[in-house]
This record gives structure tokens, sequence and C-alpha cells, in this order.
């Protein structure tokens, strides 16, 4: 996390200055329509949100308690936890676009990664504590949305595989670093469940050529790969089952907030489809969310980086075994999975990432190498499954996505201003959405309910990062 900007990739002459992006106001996504079939994520083409017709039209209440702005992973688990904790509560989530259209719709699919990584310099920044109190944090995110997976019964309708997680070395350098992460966290009371195999293991289960596996890699066992907006759509729906007053507003772009403390409803928000007054409001907004959020526009903030991933069908003849691993390749640099029955390998590479950019309908610049470098990849390091890559033959789904990022790499969870008490946001998760926002939302939907109560000895747990925490006790 503290490292998170160090290095080189975001200092090359693609990339805008870190420090002018943090005083730039970020657009409404509503700016860019889903119209550009060249930028539609696979998981959005391939799976529709069935119910959200029904919603598309709805007008939204005059007055809520809870106004939701944003419906990825945050928001939809934030609205499944009121529906479990306070079904009574009337609640309207917005989103600027189709439901499940953002980050969540258009991210790598993947649950998490060993936890042990990079925790030394966590340390060297924030002490002992703190650092083992994040790395711990993923696999209590991890732990939360499987047992709410298990409750739900849904593993198979979301395409949940526990096959595991393995991230695989570059160098023995990196091997070396996990291997005193490791040793380090276990000393330090980190209940890792993370472990390392040789090169021979990792070629053997992810079928892999040995030159590329040689150094070994770093495996969770009980993780995996998700598909997430299916796991959207059954949290959604089973919060709309169980609280009567949840309505849902997609295509509803939310234009400002205005807040008047003298008035026991405090907040006005205005949309596309008039104004809701609200006793609290979450922005869920991730990367665009200093389009409504002023004070997230400085250094302590959050800004938008654009992510791109391909997904790329297996091109050669031999029938090789799928690759049911979650992959990270390179510190995670390089991540992918495989979809199921011989699928498309859908895979991101980080450099192709860009601090300040916004559109996500826009397709990567062709002209920079960068699909070249990773077809290259692709065919050294599966040889059984790609050979002689082309865009044109090979390249199935080809999209961008906006992620929301903070210089420290810190989550921002809280109030964004002090004296707005009923002001929330979730929101800076680093391109580490899946292994972050189950919990954080869990942590939201507490101080918001604490917040309706009007109860002031409320704080969030032990087990929350205190350098993710924004104005909250």
């Amino acid at each position: 996390m503290t490292t998170w900007m160090e290095n080189e990739n975001w200092s090359g002459p693609s990339q805008l200055s870190i420090a002018e992006v943090q005083k730039t106001k970020a657009p409404n996504p509503a700016e860019f329509p889903e119209t550009s079939q060249n930028s539609l994520s696979y998981w959005i083409k391939n799976f529709p949100i069935e119910f959200e017709n029904e919603w598309i039209n709805v007008q939204p209440p005059q007055t809520v308690d809870v106004a939701i702005i944003g419906s990825g992973i945050t928001g939809a688990s934030t609205a499944f936890n009121f529906s479990q904790r306070a079904p009574h509560l009337k609640v309207a989530l917005f989103d600027a676009r189709g439901l499940c259209t953002g980050a969540t719709g258009r991210n790598g699919g993947l649950i998490g990664r060993p936890e042990a990584y990079d925790v030394r310099a966590l340390t060297a920044n924030l002490g002992v504590e703190e650092a083992v109190r994040i790395r711990q944090f993923t696999r209590t995110n991890r732990e939360m949305m499987l047992a709410a997976i298990e409750k739900l019964g849904c593993a198979e309708a979301i395409d949940l595989s526990l096959s595991g997680t393995i991230v695989v070395f570059h160098s023995q350098e990196e091997r070396e670093a996990f291997i005193e992460d490791l040793r380090f966290s276990r000393e330090h009371g980190l209940k890792t469940e993370g472990y390392v195999i040789d090169g021979d293991e990792v070629a053997m289960r992810i079928d892999m050529s040995p030159s590329m596996a040689k150094f070994g890699g770093a495996c969770l066992d009980n993780c995996g790969t998700i598909y997430p907006r299916k796991f959207i759509a059954v949290l959604l729906k089973q919060a709309l089952d169980r609280m009567k007053h949840l309505t849902l507003h997609p295509y509803t772009p939310v234009w400002k907030v205005d807040y008047d403390e003298s008035n026991e409803i405090s907040y006005t928000i205005t949309t596309s489809k008039g104004q809701v007054r609200a006793r609290t409001i979450l922005h869920a907004t991730n990367g665009y969310a200093t389009h409504l959020v002023p004070a997230l526009q400085n250094a302590d903030g959050v800004f938008g980086c654009s992510a791109h991933m391909l997904g790329v069908q297996p091109n050669v003849a031999e029938p090789t075994p799928v690759m049911s691993y979650g992959l990270g390749y390179r510190e995670c640099f390089h991540w992918m999975l495989q979809r199921p029955n011989n699928g498309p390998f859908l895979y991101g590479l980080w450099k192709a990432e860009r601090i300040g950019h916004y559109n996500d309908t826009l397709t990567l610049d062709t002209n920079n190498g960068i699909r070249e470098e990773m077809f290259s990849f692709l065919e050294s390091a599966y040889p059984n499954k790609f050979r002689n890559l082309t865009s044109e033959k090979d390249v199935s789904y080809d999209w961008q996505g906006v992620q929301g990022f903070t210089k420290s790499g810190a989550s921002i969870v809280g109030r964004p201003v002090p004296e707005r008490r009923g002001e929330f946001v979730a929101v800076g998760f680093n391109g580490e959405g899946m292994g972050r926002c189950f919990a954080c939302a869990s942590v939201i939907t507490d101080a918001i309910l604490a917040e309706l109560k009007g109860d002031t000895d409320w704080q969030a747990p032990e087990w929350f990062p205190s350098s993710y925490k924004r104005n909250l006790p």
C-alpha cells in the first residue's frame, strides 16, 4: 500500500501528474453512456440483470432514510446489509448508468491474493500493528464474503470457484521477499493462509510454461474467482425481497448534493428524476467520487485510474485443461482467469492503467505496444493454449474500467467532512475492490445505522484498519 505510487509505471511519459489529478473534479459517469460495444466488458455483455428493467422508469421517493449513490459491490453490499440489519428503513439506490456497470462490472474477477505481500514495507511506514491489521483485513473481507455466499446458497449462481489463487514469482528476488514477508507476518500474529510452492508445482497446477514458472509462486487455497456482476444481482435481489421500502434507480444520475444543517432531513440530492430528501447519504462511486464530494478533491482524496482488460480465446487446437485458478504474475502486475468450458482468458496488465482517465467507453490505444506485450506474455506463459495471437482473430472482449485510487493506497471509509455527520463515503479501493469492499460496506452500514439512531458511542471494529478510517471513531 505505502509503495503504491512509487513504481515507475506512475511516472512514465504517458501518465498525468498525480498532483494535478488530485485537484481535478471527476466527471459524472453519465457523461459516458454505455453505447460502445467495443468497450463492453465480458461480465456485462454475458449477464444482463433481468430485474433492472422493472426499475428504469420508477420515480424515486420524496424522502428516504438512506440514499446510496453507486450500485457496484460497495453500494449493493450496503443495501444487502440494511436488509439484514434494519429492513424497516427507507432506502433508495441510484446509479448514473445501468446497475453494476462501473468498476465492479468491469473488474478482473479475482477474490484476493496471498495476504503477506509487502507487509514489511507497510510496517516501515505505519508500524507493525497497523500493517498486520491491513493484511489481516483482506482475510476478514474474504471470510465475510464467503460466509454470506454460503448463507445465501448462491455459490453456483455466481460462478464461485475456490480452486485457489496463485501469484507466480517473476524472479528469485521476488520469491525471497515474499518468503521474508511471510516469516515476518507469522512472527507478528498475522493469521496468513498463504504459502510458497516451487516452480514444478506451479507449472503443473496451472499448465504454465516451466521457464515462466521456475521461481515458484505464492498460493492461497481458500480463494479463487467469481462472476462479480452475478454476485451483485444476488445481493440486490435478496435486499429487494427483504425490504419493503428499498427502491432501485438505474440510469438516474445524481447531479449535486445540498446540505442544510438546520433541517432534520439535512440532505437534498438533485437527480435526473427530480429531488430527493435524505437523512443520510453514502457515496459508493469510487473513482468518480469527487464529482459530488469536493472534500475528496485533494492530496488525501481519491482519483480515477482506468484499467484495461482483454478477453483472449485460446487458439491451440489440442485440448488442454482449463485454468481453474485465479492467477497473478510478478506481484500481480499481470492478473487473469479463464472462464469455464475452455472459455476466454480475461487478462489485465498493470502497465495499461492510466491515472486521471475516466472514459470507460474507450478501448486501449493500439499504438503503444501494450497489447503486443500482453500477447507475448500469453504465448510465453501458455504455449499449449496460445500461438501467433492477433487482435482481429483471437480477442473476443476488449474493455476498460475506472478504479478509485488514493496516493497512499489506503481506502477512504467514513465521513468526508466531520461536520456533515450524515454524509458517508466508501471509496479508494486501489484495484483491490473484491478484497476490501464487502468488509468496508459492513463498517459503513454500522456507521450509518449508528448515525440514524443517534448513537454517539459507536466505534469502528478493532479489526478495521485505522488508516482506512476517515472521520470515524
